[in-house]
């Protein structure tokens, strides 16, 4: 095995298992993939940094805001009054037009599968806002979101447009870079070996 590749791969398997280690399960049942999907995103979300101006205090909150109600949605509350960065997080549910709000301020925004035009609106309102947009919607990397989470049939892989995050004023740190799986960068798709 090249050493390259089995870095990369002891590398993800170290930051899923470290994801995994905040959400103790009863038993030894397969973990569901919303539970997998909140520990990475948790864990993401130490890999990004956001521009000073972007809270209201030294010590505001992280807010997590989730459009809808599903599965991923639900687990996603469990990180409420969890610490991140000396921050603690708070979850909200906003409704379709509450995430369009320009004064409704958070930091991290999932969004589910939305019909197209509702997602341009969306992304449109959002693009220039520090916010660091998730989704698990097909090619949301490609359209613009700057996590994009994949859900393959044994694993959990990502993509980042980092032009997405340069516009909102993020910074994602190298450290994720060989993890994903795509990187967009200039315009420029980098797919991993």
């Amino acid at each position: 095995m090249n050493f390259r590749i089995g870095f990369k791969y002891a590398t993800w398997w170290s930051l899923i298992g470290a994801a995994l280690l905040l959400f103790p399960v009863a038993s030894q049942a397969k973990l569901q993939k919303e539970q997998v999907m909140t520990a990475l995103i948790y864990k993401f979300a130490r890999f990004v940094t956001w521009p000073e101006n972007s809270f209201s205090a030294q010590d505001a909150p992280l807010v997590i805001a989730v459009i809808g109600e599903g599965a991923l949605q639900k687990e996603l509350s469990s990180l409420r009054g969890k610490q991140l960065e000396g921050r603690t997080i708070v979850v909200q549910q906003l409704s379709f037009t509450q995430a369009l709000d320009p004064n409704l301020p958070y930091h991290i925004l999932y969004i589910p599968p939305l019909p197209s035009m509702r997602f341009s609106n969306l992304m449109e309102a959002v693009a220039k806002r520090p916010v660091l947009s998730i989704s698990d919607m097909q090619d949301f990397s490609g359209k613009g979101g700057v996590l994009h989470l994949q859900d393959t049939l044994h694993t959990v892989s990502f993509s980042i447009n980092l032009d997405s995050a340069d516009q909102a004023g993020l910074v994602i740190s190298s450290k994720l870079f060989p993890l994903a799986t795509t990187i967009i960068k200039n315009g420029q798709i980098r797919e991993a070996p």
